[in-house]
């Protein structure tokens, strides 16, 4: 009897997907040594978290000194009296950087950087104001090399710096910029003065900012106008030194010096009443 059932089909081998042998070893392997990292880490966090913990705590840390650089007008004393810094106090508990902004509040303390010197002293570094003159705003006001107004004169700070006048608290709010300019300019004439032999800073009462003329000095005896000008003070006061012991002693008959003529120097003398 014939067979009615269809031949079986065998399917090529070519068209057989093979699933790849997972590699469980591999596997198992990189999950191990992820682990171990893992664990690694944790334990390095913990146990840096808990040296830090025990450092930071240890009475080994303690201030027991407190260095101050930098510092000419305040006292060492008065810088760690800022700073608030008591000895004892554990290292690690003080914010050195709220320090440092707390001690440049200060009138005289242009910039202050705290820093710890392990195991137990801390030093202060700061970089002080230096005072080049006094301006007359209706008070008294100490102003630096950078043409800042820095500190309103009080009781028993030194009144030894050259007086400056001639500017106004409107004009200083209405024309920032230009006054600080201006300022700059009478600090480095100043600069100038202090190295001169003939003229200098013994020889001066005050200076005045003159918004046309520039800058004026008054001499010590009589109070006699110099007229300076805007710049190129150096060449002006070369020229004045050449005929001032000469002027010095006809200063009571003048009415004022000017040097912003070139290459001259122009003496007005006062004139006097026709005689009656």
């Amino acid at each position: 009897m014939r067979d009615m059932k269809p031949p079986k089909t065998r399917r090529s081998k070519g068209n057989v997907r093979i699933r790849p042998a997972r590699q469980w070893k591999k596997l198992f392997i990189r999950l191990v040594h992820g682990v171990l990292i893992l664990c690694c880490t944790v334990l390095i966090v913990s146990g840096a978290s808990l040296l830090m913990n025990m450092v930071s705590n240890s009475d080994h840390f303690r201030v027991e000194t407190i260095e101050v650089i930098g510092n000419h007008k305040l006292t060492d004393q008065d810088v760690i009296d800022l700073s608030d810094i008591r000895q004892g106090v554990r290292t690690f508990d003080l914010d050195l950087e709220i320090i440092g902004q707390k001690l440049a509040e200060n009138d005289w303390i242009q910039h202050a950087v705290v820093e710890r010197k392990l195991p137990r002293g801390i030093v202060i570094r700061l970089r002080e104001r230096e005072a080049v003159f006094i301006i007359n705003l209706d008070y008294l006001f100490y102003v630096d090399h950078s043409g800042e107004i820095f500190k309103v004169l009080r009781a028993g700070d030194p009144l030894n710096y050259p007086l400056v006048s001639g500017l106004d608290r409107q004009q200083l709010l209405d024309e920032p910029q230009h006054s600080r300019q201006q300022l700059q300019q009478v600090a480095t004439l100043i600069d100038l003065l202090a190295q001169r032999q003939v003229f200098n800073l013994q020889e001066l009462s005050q200076i005045r900012i003159d918004q046309k003329e520039g800058l004026i000095l008054y001499t010590r005896l009589y109070g006699v106008p110099i007229k300076i000008g805007h710049d190129m003070f150096a060449d002006k006061l070369d020229r004045l030194e050449k005929i001032y012991p000469e002027l010095e002693t006809r200063l009571p008959h003048l009415n004022y010096i000017n040097l912003n003529v070139p290459e001259k120097v122009i003496v007005k003398k006062m004139t006097l009443p026709p005689a009656s």
